[in-house]
């Protein structure tokens, strides 16, 4: 895996999970894609262009793995 994420990266992992997992009763995002939003929006506030995947949680790793590289988290 890379060292950095583009914003388009995340944008594509956020798209990935809403059109795999129903949105909640409220209408919100599903887990996984709330919390790469998270990220999605700080890039947005801080006009980043890319991040640097240490400043990602275990939870958004997870997330970007699946979405991006098809790789299914192990058991």
């Amino acid at each position: 895996m890379t060292t950095h994420l583009t914003i388009a990266e995340i944008e594509q992992a956020i798209n990935f999970w809403c059109a795999r997992e129903a949105p909640g009763e409220d209408g919100a995002l599903c887990a996984r894609a709330r919390t790469l939003a998270d990220v999605y929006g700080l890039m947005i506030y801080e006009r980043a262009a890319s991040v640097d995947v240490s400043r990602l949680t275990p939870e958004q790793m997870d997330a970007i793995r699946v979405a991006l590289y098809q790789r299914e988290l192990p058991l």
